[in-house]
C-alpha cells in the first residue's frame, strides 16, 4: 500500500540521516522558529537557461516524530479516555529555480499513528490535542491511521517589489497561520502577493478559496461546517470539512444551502505592519478579514519598546479586535456552538436551537463581536518576564477557524480557547534562555499562569487555572536536530468538571 512505502521511505531516510557523522557541521539550509515557521536559509539561485530550472532547485527535508499523552484525573466517563498516541511522519519540499523571475514549490506531507507503541483511545473521536496526527474522517471510514497529502504546490513571480503565489502555500497572517506544531500545517488554496521590500511598511494580502486543516488529506471551505451524517457511504462528513477550533457550527452546508450561500466564499486577507519612530521602538500592525455575505474583522495593535540602561527594556502592547456581522448572524447565530440561532435548516439534533444559549447572548442572531488586549513584556539578558491581558466583550464569539487567533501572543494557553464572548483571561508568563546565559548551547525555556474567566451561561467554557511548561533544545552537534517538550495541567474551578494534565514531545530534523 501507498502509506506502508512512503512510512518505509520516511524511516529510511531517517536511518540515513542519523547514521551520519554527528560532528559533521554543515551550513543549514533551512531552520526552525520556536512558533514552527520555516526559515530558509539558503535558496535557488536564478538560472539564465530554462533548461536548468529543475537541475538548479533545491530539496529541503523534515524527519519529525511527536507524541501526545492526555490524561484525565477521573476516567470516570466514556468520553474522558486517557490516552496517548504517536506520530512518525515528516515532508519533502522542492523548489525548483528561478527563470526570469518565475518559480515553482511543491511540498509533500507524510503522518503515521499506526506505529502500535502508544495507547489511543477507544474510539477516534476522543483523541485530544494529538488528533492532527491522523485524519479521523480517513480512520472511521476504514481507510488507515496514515495519510499522506500534497499541501504546498505553488507558481511564484518575484520582482523587486512584491512576490505574487498562485495554488496550494502555507500563507502566515494575524487571522491564517500554518500552525505546524502537529505533523502537518495548516495551509490553503488561491492567490496572494507580497510586498516585503517595501521600506518600513512591509504588506501582504489573499485571495483563498479553500484550506487544508492539519488533520485532512483534502481542501475543503474555508468557513462551512459539514452538518450532514454520510454521503456515499462515508459518515462523519464534518470531519472532512472545517471542524477546527474556532469554527461556527451554524454556518453549516444545511444553513449554506437554505441561504443561498457559496460554501466556497472566499477568504479575502490583508496584513501589514510599520516601524515609526525608529526601528524598534514602535510597531504598529493591523490586519483584516473578509467573507463575502457572511462577516468581516479587523484587527490594530500597537507595540512599544522602552530601552533602558544595563540592556534592561521594556515592551508594552495593545490590541484591539472587531468583528462586524454582515449575514452571519441571521444564518447561524452568535454562538460558534450553533445553538444561538433563531432557526436552522439542519437535521443534525445537535445544532438545533437553544432558548437557554439564545438568551446567554446579548443578541443572538449577530456575530458582531469585540476584544481587547494589553501586555507587557520585561527584558534583560537571558531572562523574559510578561503580564497579559484579554476581555473578549459580552457580544458575540470569535470566529477565526484558520489556525490564527484574537488572543494569541497574549493570553491564549496551549490548547486553549478563550475567545468565546464574555470571556477575561490573564497570563503571567517568563522565559529563559541557557544560550544566552552561556549554560546550555541550544536550550530555552518557558513557564506560564493562566487564569481563564468563562461566561458559564454560554455554556462553551468553564473557569480554569492553566499551568505550562515547555522546553526546546537545539541540539548543537548534530545541525537541526531540535527537541521540544510541552507539558500542561488544567485545574478546572467547577465542581462538575474533570482536570486534566497533557504533555508533548517532538522530535525534528532538517535537513
Amino acid at each position: 500500500m501507498l502509506r506502508h512505502k512512503l512510512r518505509n521511505a520516511f524511516l529510511a531516510m531517517g536511518i540515513v540521516v542519523f547514521s551520519a557523522d554527528a560532528s559533521t557541521q554543515i551550513k543549514s539550509k533551512q531552520t526552525l522558529r520556536s512558533n514552527y515557521i520555516v526559515n530558509y536559509k539558503i535558496l535557488p539561485q536564478e538560472t539564465n537557461s530554462i533548461l536548468d530550472v529543475f537541475s538548479e532547485g533545491m530539496l529541503y527535508g523534515r524527519l519529525r516524530t511527536h507524541w501526545f499523552f492526555y490524561e484525565y484525573e477521573d476516567d470516570v466517563l466514556a468520553e474522558t479516555q486517557s490516552h496517548n498516541i504517536l506520530g512518525v511522519g515528516g515532508s519533502l519540499i522542492y523548489k525548483t529555480a528561478s527563470y526570469a523571475g518565475f518559480s515553482v514549490t511543491a511540498g509533500l506531507y507524510y503522518s503515521s499513528a499506526g506505529t502500535q507503541l502508544d495507547n489511543q483511545p477507544s474510539e477516534v473521536g476522543l483523541i485530544k490535542s494529538g488528533k492532527d496526527v491522523l485524519s479521523r474522517y480517513n480512520a472511521i471510514n476504514g481507510r488507515g491511521d496514515a495519510f499522506a497529502v500534497l499541501a504546498q504546490s505553488y507558481l511564484q513571480y518575484e520582482h523587486d517589489a512584491f512576490k505574487a503565489r498562485y495554488g496550494r502555500e502555507i500563507f502566515n497572517s494575524f487571522f491564517t497561520k500554518s500552525n505546524d506544531s502537529k505533523m502537518v500545517p495548516n495551509t490553503f488554496e488561491g492567490l496572494s502577493l507580497e510586498s516585503e521590500n517595501r521600506e518600513n511598511i512591509p504588506i501582504k494580502a489573499a485571495y483563498l478559496k479553500a484550506q487544508k486543516l492539519r488533520d485532512h488529506d483534502n481542501f475543503h471551505s474555508v468557513i462551512m461546517y459539514d452538518d450532514r451524517t454520510s454521503i456515499v457511504g462515508n459518515s462523519h462528513l464534518n470531519w472532512s470539512a472545517n471542524d477546527d477550533a474556532s469554527v461556527h457550527k451554524g454556518l453549516n452546508h444545511s444553513n449554506f444551502k437554505a441561504h443561498g450561500v457559496d460554501e466556497y466564499t472566499a477568504l479575502v486577507v490583508v496584513d501589514g505592519e510599520a516601524r515609526v519612530l525608529g526601528e524598534d521602538e514602535l510597531k504598529i500592525s493591523g490586519s483584516g478579514v473578509y467573507l463575502k455575505d457572511l462577516f468581516y474583522t479587523g484587527m490594530l495593535e500597537l507595540n512599544y519598546k522602552f530601552d533602558w540602561a544595563e540592556g534592561y527594556s521594556l515592551s508594552s502592547g495593545f490590541r484591539y479586535v472587531q468583528q462586524f456581522d454582515d449575514g452571519a448572524g441571521k444564518i447561524g447565530g452568535a454562538a460558534l456552538n450553533g445553538k444561538a440561532s433563531a432557526t436552522t435548516a439542519s437535521l443534525n439534533v445537535d445544532l438545533q436551537p437553544d432558548a437557554n444559549v439564545r438568551a446567554a447572548y446579548t443578541d443572538p442572531d449577530s456575530v458582531d463581536a469585540k476584544m481587547y488586549g494589553a501586555r507587557l513584556i520585561f527584558n534583560k539578558g537571558a531572562v523574559s518576564v510578561s503580564l497579559a491581558y484579554t476581555k473578549v466583550a459580552d457580544e458575540a464569539d470569535f470566529i477565526t477557524p484558520w489556525r490564527g487567533f484574537v488572543t494569541a501572543g497574549y493570553t491564549r494557553a496551549m490548547a486553549r480557547y478563550n475567545w468565546i464572548s464574555n470571556t477575561e483571561s490573564f497570563r503571567l508568563g517568563s522565559t529563559y534562555s541557557f544560550d544566552k546565559a552561556n549554560i546550555v548551547k541550544g536550550l530555552k525555556t518557558y513557564l506560564s499562569f493562566t487564569h481563564e474567566d468563562f461566561d458559564e451561561s454560554k455554556n462553551e467554557g468553564k473557569d480554569a487555572n492553566v499551568y505550562y511548561l515547555g522546553l526546546i533544545h537545539d541540539v548543537q552537534s548534530i545541525s537541526n536536530l531540535s527537541f521540544r517538550f510541552r507539558s500542561e495541567y488544567v485545574e478546572q474551578t467547577a465542581v462538575d468538571t474533570n482536570n486534566h494534565s497533557e504533555v508533548r514531545l517532538e522530535l525534528n530534523y532538517l535537513f
